[in-house]
């Protein structure tokens, strides 16, 4: 991840920066522990700060960028694979309903009385269980 490596660089040139600032502010300033840095130094430091928060604004902003759109592709993979399958289940159970349609068709052909029997029947025991 080059960015990373970028951030890691611009941390420590902030901390370089820093090291040879405070060290001469030090000097100035007597060096105690209550000595303040100068006001040049802490803009100095605001500035670097807000460029290595851009840095990482841009960072991330570009990663999420790249899982959204990997994301994004995943999801049109996975919708045009599932309306493909299920086209193709439409298709055989089309192609199904059509053969024992036909097959049933013949059947009726070739006994014709056979099959108006057994309809009377199923219609007679139709309506005695729901009289």
């Amino acid at each position: 991840m080059p960015s990373d490596a970028t951030q890691s660089n611009k941390s420590s040139d902030a901390t370089q920066a820093n090291k040879p600032e405070s060290g001469a502010s030090g000097a100035s300033g007597g060096g105690g522990v209550g000595s303040k840095p100068s006001d040049g130094d802490l803009q100095k430091q605001v500035g670097k700060l807000r460029e290595d928060v851009a840095g990482i604004a841009e960072a991330l902003k570009g990663l999420a960028g790249n899982h959204a759109g990997n994301a994004r592709q995943q999801a049109y993979a996975l919708r045009d694979d599932l309306r493909s399958q299920g086209e193709q289940y439409l298709r055989v159970a089309q192609d199904t309903a059509t053969e024992l349609e036909e097959q049933f068709s013949e059947k009726v052909r070739a006994e014709p009385v056979k099959y108006v029997l057994i309809a009377a029947a199923v219609g007679y025991v139709y309506a005695r269980l729901f009289h």
